[in-house]
């Protein structure tokens, strides 16, 4: 009776202690939505276009704006996975980046499908324990890390045990991974559960893996490895399974003291009725331990097996006015929002670029080559700045019109007659020679408008042109009396 009150007892703790450690895993935490950190910036990002672009930096946060951490969309998945509204309209970012969280170390991970008789039961109708698993696993997927991480997914039974798992192929390819889960065999009816053996063979295998990837100036602290057991059931063996299974009291303390020898983090997920999974079996194999009983906890429960941190995200986007003198007059506001892999969207309170109060506002720095890189990428639309070049040709252009009617216009309404009488002067004149004038001596006759009946001007010009070397010789005439006579007259 002592016994069986203390195994309830430790039952019940392992069962509080694992979903204690799901909540401290999956999030910390309520998520609340996402904190804005600092004032939008605003980019300059030429030469690639002369639009402002806008920065801003956001963090995953509970509801008392405290940073918490997340499971992240994939590094590849950022981009997508973040969207933002203004006064209604949607912008897509170009650059979307963390700066921690789950993307700081590669991931090696080797995922045990069981695949016993079991797995075919109905967790809904039309769905079974094992379509759950993998459509969970699948979702997971989707949270790798393309070239960075490295995956393998391989089934276990009780037939070809320990083979199949150390042929696993570890892929830093997202589409190679899930081709793998979709390779996955149904399960049969005459399929048993090898737990111990399983766990056993994939601690050597994730053990030989890490052997492969930790070189001279590679710490083993670079990885962060993982082996996951998926089973909803417990160590069965029975005839015609693999003769060399581990089983029984004995194979117990064999896989256990391979767990805790080789320091791997071995998670065990029991998955299906709690009443049919050996929690405490489980438990001893795992060094992590967590139960789900439908496919959207079986889903949290993966991405919580995945070492957080909080994490910083960088949004970059093409501003929706062409200019920056187009900004000075608005008062924008944003709204960003996330799509987390597990489902969730976190949404951000309203956030404001402040303009100045005169003038046009100043880019605050100069977009960095990733941005400038992803902008290129995204291939911004057609008007990456022109409007701004025709705006100032037609400023200046205005400009010149208005100087024209300063010029022209204006001295006309105030001296109106004084310009009509100069324009008529200057368009009755003519010229009725060759010239306007006839200049002789350095000394100009200008012709009247209507020259005079027998006035020749050539002949006049003639009789006054004279060469370089004729001089001027000035005779006197009779002298004249002051009085007006001649002198001895």
């Amino acid at each position: 009776m002592l016994f069986w009150a203390a195994k309830f007892w430790m039952t019940m703790g392992v069962l509080i202690a694992c979903a204690s450690g799901l909540r401290a895993q999956s999030n910390g935490g309520e998520v609340a939505g996402l904190s804005v950190i600092g004032a939008p910036q605003l980019v300059r990002c030429t030469p690639i276009t002369l639009m402002p672009c806008i920065s801003v930096t956001v963090t995953p946060s509970d509801g008392a704006g405290r940073p918490i951490a997340v499971a992240l969309p994939a590094k590849d998945r950022l981009l997508e996975a973040v969207e933002i509204e203004s006064d209604g309209a949607a912008i897509s970012p170009f650059y979307v980046s963390s700066s921690s969280g789950s993307s700081q170390r590669p991931n090696i991970v080797l995922i045990e499908l069981d695949i016993s008789g079991s797995m075919n039961s109905l967790v809904s109708p039309g769905v079974t324990r094992f379509d759950s698993a993998r459509t969970a696993i699948s979702k997971y997927l989707d949270s790798m890390q393309e070239g960075v991480d490295q995956v393998a997914v391989v089934p276990f039974e009780s037939h070809h045990v320990a083979p199949t798992i150390r042929a696993a192929v570890f892929t830093g390819k997202r589409q190679e991974a899930i081709a793998q889960l979709e390779a996955v065999p149904r399960p049969e009816a005459n399929h048993n559960t090898a737990l111990f053996q399983a766990v056993f063979t994939g601690v050597q295998t994730m053990q030989a893996e890490m052997a492969g990837l930790i070189k001279p100036g590679t710490p083993a602290s670079d990885f962060q490895p993982r082996v996951i057991v998926m089973t909803d059931g417990k160590n069965e063996v029975m005839r015609g399974d693999d003769l060399d299974l581990l089983d029984g009291p004995l194979g117990m303390q064999q896989a256990a003291a391979q767990v805790a020898s080789s320091g791997l983090d071995v998670i065990g997920i029991g998955f299906g009725r709690r009443s049919e999974i050996d929690t405490d079996a489980l438990g001893r194999l795992s060094k992590r331990l967590f139960l789900a009983t439908t496919g959207d906890e079986l889903a949290q429960v993966l991405h919580a097996t995945t070492p957080l941190r909080t994490s910083q995200l960088q949004i970059t986007f093409l501003s929706p006015w062409g200019d920056r003198p187009s900004l000075a007059s608005v008062d924008p506001q944003f709204v960003f929002s996330m799509m987390l892999p597990d489902g969730r969207r976190l949404l951000s309170p309203v956030a404001r670029y402040l303009t100045p109060a005169l003038g046009t506002p100043l880019y605050q720095r100069q977009a960095t080559h990733e941005e400038m890189q992803s902008l290129i990428a995204a291939r911004p639309p057609a008007n990456s700045g022109w409007t701004a070049v025709l705006r100032g040709l037609l400023v200046f252009a205005s400009y010149g019109a208005v100087l024209l009617l300063f010029c022209f216009w204006v001295p006309w309404l105030i001296w109106g007659n004084e310009y009509a009488q100069a324009w008529t002067r200057a368009g009755s004149t003519r010229n009725w020679g060759k010239d306007a004038g006839v200049k002789a001596s350095g000394v100009q006759l200008r012709t009247v408008a209507h020259a005079p009946d027998g006035f020749d001007v050539e002949q006049v010009r003639k009789k006054q042109r004279r060469s370089a070397e004729q001089t001027t010789q000035i005779q006197p005439r009779g002298a004249l009396s002051r009085a007006g006579g001649r002198d001895g007259s």
